[in-house]
C-alpha cells in the first residue's frame, strides 16, 4: 500500500523522477517503489494521518513520538505534525502534568542491568492495582495486574513471576508501604540476597524512577479507557509500546536490556527481505516443472511408496507444486517427489492402466 500511494502523490513521484534523472547525492533512494530517507520510509500524504494515529497510539507524548517516528518514518514537516496532533488530542490535554519540581539528588547508575529495581504500586484504577517494577539501567519495565487491593503475599506472588524470567536484583528500592517493611518481606528478600532501599518517608519523588512510570502508566491506562479490550490487554499494549520506543540515549529500553530493537506494527511498513527470492551462486541448481507438464508424483500408502500419473497444476515457488492426478485428485508435493514423465494421460474410454510400481 506505501508504493500504492506513493505512485499517487505528486510531490513523491517528481522527487522519485529527480532521483532517476540526476547524478546528484541525495538522502533518497528508491527500493520496491517505496521512497526511504536515509533508512525511514517517506509517507505519502494519503496515509500520514493513520501513520500519526498509530505513532500515538498509547497517547505519548510529544518527545516520545518524534523518537519513535524517527527510527520509521519521514515526511517534510513531521515535527510540526506531531506536535500539532498532540497538542489538539484532547484526551492528553485532559491529563497534562504540572510543571518539574525541583531535581532530587540523582541515583547512581548500576554497573549492570537488573542490578536495581524501583517499585511501586499503581492503583485502583477501574477495579485493578498494577505493581510496576522498572530496571534503574536499561529502563526495563515489568507491570502486573491485581484484582484485590495489594499486599505482602500477593506481591511477592508477583515479583516471584518476574523474577522467574529475569532473575533476582542486588538491590529492590521501594518506598515505606506496609507491605515492603513487613516481617515477611523483609524475610523474602534477605533470604534471596536482595539488599532492601526504602525512600524517605512523605517523599515519592527520591523513588522517582518507579514514580515516573507509575504516573504514566495511569494516563495511558486513562487515555485508553474508551477503547476495547480488557485491563491487561491494555497493560501489555502500553508495556510492548514503552518498551520500543526510544528513550533519551536514542535507544529503547529492549535494545538497552535485550541488545535488540523490538519488532512492532511500523516495522511492517519496511519491505521484509526474508520473503525476496535470494539467489546463492554456490547454490546447486533446482529442478523445474512446467505447468500442464505430465508427471508422476510419489505417494506414500499402506506403507510403502506408489507412483502415481499426473499433471503439473499450479507453482509454489521454486520446489512445490499442485499437482493433479489423472485420477483427479489434487494434491500438493516437494520437488523431490516428482519425476518428469512422457507416459501420456490415458483416454477416459479405454481402461485405465495400474499407476502403482
Amino acid at each position: 500500500i506505501i508504493a500504492q500511494e506513493t505512485s499517487k502523490d505528486p510531490a513523491l513521484q517528481q522527487l522519485i523522477q529527480k532521483l532517476k534523472t540526476t547524478a546528484d547525492d541525495s538522502p533518497f533512494t528508491i527500493q520496491d517503489g517505496i521512497l526511504f530517507r536515509l533508512d525511514r520510509i517517506v509517507i505519502p500524504n494519503s496515509l500520514r494521518t493513520s501513520i500519526l494515529a498509530e505513532l500515538h497510539v498509547t497517547h505519548i507524548g510529544i518527545s516520545k513520538m518524534k523518537q519513535l517516528a524517527r527510527r520509521y518514518v519521514y515526511w517534510e514537516g513531521i515535527d510540526k505534525d506531531i506536535e500539532h496532533l498532540v497538542k489538539s488530542c484532547i484526551e492528553c490535554a485532559s491529563l497534562r502534568k504540572n510543571p518539574p519540581a525541583v531535581t532530587v539528588h540523582p541515583w547512581d547508575d548500576p554497573s549492570a542491568n537488573w542490578e536495581r529495581l524501583h517499585i511501586d504500586y499503581a492503583g485502583p484504577f477501574e477495579g485493578h492495582h498494577f505493581l510496576v517494577c522498572i530496571d534503574a539501567k536499561s529502563k526495563w519495565a515489568e507491570i502486573r495486574v491485581l484484582r484485590n487491593a495489594p499486599s505482602t503475599d500477593s506481591t511477592i506472588q508477583l515479583l516471584n513471576n518476574i523474577f522467574s524470567f529475569h532473575g533476582f536484583p542486588n538491590v529492590l528500592v521501594s518506598d515505606n508501604a506496609t507491605i515492603f517493611t513487613s516481617d515477611v518481606f523483609k524475610a523474602y528478600c534477605s533470604s534471596r540476597g536482595i539488599f532492601q532501599k526504602l525512600i524517605a518517608p512523605g517523599h515519592p519523588a527520591t523513588n522517582g524512577l518507579a514514580e515516573r512510570n507509575v504516573q504514566t502508566l495511569k494516563q495511558r491506562l486513562k487515555s485508553l479507557a474508551n477503547e476495547p479490550g480488557t485491563m491487561t490487554d491494555k497493560v501489555e499494549q502500553i508495556v510492548f509500546r514503552y518498551r520500543a520506543t526510544p528513550l533519551a540515549c536514542g535507544k529503547s529500553p529492549a535494545e538497552l536490556y535485550l541488545n535488540r530493537r523490538f519488532r512492532i506494527q511500523l516495522d511492517a511498513l519496511f519491505p521484509n527481505p526474508q520473503f525476496k527470492n535470494n539467489t546463492n551462486a554456490d547454490a546447486q541448481p533446482v529442478r523445474s516443472l512446467s505447468v500442464g507438464e505430465r508427471v508422476q508424483a510419489r505417494l506414500h500408502i499402506n506403507n510403502r511408496d506408489i507412483w502415481q500419473f499426473g499433471v503439473v497444476a499450479r507453482k509454489l515457488g521454486t520446489r512445490h507444486y499442485y499437482i493433479k492426478l489423472d485420477s483427479g485428485r489434487m494434491l500438493k508435493r516437494h520437488i523431490n517427489q516428482l519425476v518428469s514423465t512422457r507416459v501420456p494421460r490415458p483416454d477416459p474410454e479405454e481402461p485405465a492402466a495400474s499407476q502403482g510400481s
